[in-house]
C-alpha cells in the first residue's frame, strides 16, 4: 500500500511538472533529442523565426505565465515556431545555449542573425515586439506603376493583393508570405492608390483578393482576417509545384530602383544600375547616412533630364546616391570625409573614379561631367575588384 502511495506520489509530481499540455497545448516541447531538428536546422533551412521558453520549474515566474504563452501561441502559431524546454529535464541543452537565467525567452531568426534574448519585463506584447523584428517580409508594395509586371510575371503563380489604409506591412501577411513561400506571390495595395481601388471595385478596408492570371475574376477572401483563416483560405489556391515560379523578392517588381531617377545603390541595385550596366559612368552622390538632402538629389535629376536627351554623345551617365554610414567599405575606397559628395564611377576593367571638386549644383556638376566627357578630368585607380556591399537579406 506504501509502494502505491509513493508512485502515485511520484507520477503526480512529474505531472505537475509540465508547464504544457502536450495534448493540449501547441507550444512544442524541445529537448536534448530534437532541439538541434526543430531549432538550428529551422534556422539554416527556412525563414521561420523561432520563440523558445527555457524555465525551471522551480522558477517561481514560468507557471503563472504559462498560460499567457499557451494563448498567444494559439494566436500567433503559423507566423512563429513556438517552443519550450524544460532546463530541468534537458540541463545539458541550457548548458549548451549558455541559459542560466529563468524564464529565459530567446528569439530564434534565420541564420546568419545570432539569437537574442528578450530582457524586458515579462509580458506577452514585449515578447511580440522583439520577435516581430525578425520574421521575414516576402510582400512588394504595389502602385499603378508595377500592377501589371506583378499580376503577369509568372503567369502560373497565383497573386495575392491585400488593399490596406494601415502603414507598414501587418504581421499576418508578413508571416503569410513565408508560408506560401514559392507558391503565391504577395502584394500590398495602400488606400492612396485610387486607380487599384477603382480597378478592383475595392469599398472597404482592409479586403484580400487572389488573382489567377487566365481567370477574369479575383477571388474574394470573406472571413476573418486572422491567420489560420486567411492560410486555410490561400492554402487551396496554391499549387505544390510552380513552373517558373518563385518568391515575391524575386519579381521584377521589386526593384523599385529600375523606376527612380536617382536609386540608392546598395547590393541589390548594384548590377542594375551600375556594375553590370554597359558603358555607363556612375554618379554617385555619397551621403553619410540613408536620408540625402532633397536639393541635392534634384539637382542630379535634373542632370539626368539634360544628359537622357544627348545620350548619343557616347558617355553613358547613371545618378544615384549611397549611403556610406551603411556602406563603410565603400567610403573608404572612394575617400569619403564625411560630408556628401559626388563621385564619379567607372566600373569597367579599369576600375576608376573621379572626385567632383567644385559646388554641389547643377551647373558645377555639369561642368565636372562635361570635363570626363571631352577627356580633361582625371581618375584615380581603384584597384582590381570593387568594395564588397553590406548583404541585404531578402
Amino acid at each position: 500500500m506504501k509502494t502505491s502511495i509513493l508512485i502515485l506520489i511520484l507520477v503526480s509530481c512529474t505531472l505537475a511538472k509540465q508547464l504544457y499540455d502536450v495534448k493540449k497545448s501547441y507550444v512544442t516541447p524541445v529537448n536534448e533529442i530534437n532541439f538541434e531538428k526543430q531549432i538550428n536546422k529551422i534556422r539554416q533551412t527556412t525563414k521561420y523565426v523561432t520563440i523558445v521558453h527555457f524555465y525551471k520549474y522551480s522558477d517561481g515566474e514560468s507557471r503563472s505565465f504559462a498560460p499567457k504563452y499557451d494563448e498567444f501561441t494559439n494566436e500567433y502559431k503559423g507566423i512563429f515556431r513556438i517552443a519550450s524546454c524544460d532546463c530541468e529535464e534537458a540541463e545539458k541543452i541550457c548548458q549548451k545555449e549558455n541559459v542560466s537565467k529563468f524564464p529565459t525567452f530567446r528569439v530564434y531568426p534565420p541564420y546568419p542573425v545570432p539569437a537574442i534574448d528578450y530582457e524586458g519585463p515579462l509580458e506577452i506584447d514585449g515578447i511580440l515586439k522583439l520577435a516581430t523584428k525578425y520574421v521575414h517580409n516576402n510582400v512588394i508594395e504595389i502602385t499603378e506603376g508595377n500592377i501589371n509586371t506583378f499580376i503577369n510575371e509568372n503567369p502560373t503563380v497565383p497573386k495575392v493583393l491585400l488593399f490596406s489604409e494601415k502603414k507598414g506591412y501587418p504581421l499576418v501577411y508578413k508571416g503569410l508570405s513565408v508560408e506560401f513561400e514559392k507558391k503565391l506571390s504577395f502584394g500590398l495595395v495602400r488606400s492612396s492608390e485610387k486607380a487599384l481601388i477603382d480597378r478592383y471595385s475595392i469599398k472597404g478596408f482592409p479586403k484580400l483578393l487572389l488573382i489567377k492570371t487566365n481567370e477574369k475574376k479575383p477571388y474574394p477572401f470573406t472571413g476573418e482576417y486572422k491567420f489560420k483563416a486567411m492560410f486555410d483560405f490561400l492554402n487551396v489556391h496554391s499549387e505544390v509545384f510552380v513552373p517558373g515560379g518563385g518568391s515575391s523578392a524575386d519579381s521584377a517588381a521589386t526593384k523599385e530602383w529600375m523606376m527612380q531617377v536617382v536609386p540608392q545603390l546598395h547590393q541589390r541595385s548594384a548590377n542594375d544600375i551600375c556594375l553590370k550596366v554597359e558603358g555607363v559612368i556612375c554618379v554617385i552622390l555619397m551621403n553619410n547616412g540613408d536620408k540625402p538632402d532633397n536639393g541635392l538629389v534634384d539637382e542630379l535629376k535634373k542632370l539626368n533630364q539634360q544628359y537622357e536627351r544627348h545620350i548619343n554623345r557616347g558617355t553613358v551617365f547613371k545618378f544615384m546616391w549611397l549611403d556610406v554610414k551603411t556602406e563603410s567599405k565603400w567610403g573608404q575606397a572612394l575617400d569619403f570625409q564625411g560630408e556628401p559628395k559626388i563621385v564619379l564611377l567607372n566600373p569597367s576593367k579599369r576600375k576608376r573614379f573621379a572626385v567632383h571638386e567644385g559646388e554641389m549644383t547643377f551647373q558645377a556638376i555639369q561642368k565636372t561631367l562635361e570635363k570626363l566627357i571631352s577627356g580633361d578630368l582625371k581618375f584615380k585607380n581603384l584597384g582590381e575588384s570593387l568594395p564588397d556591399f553590406v548583404k541585404i537579406d531578402l
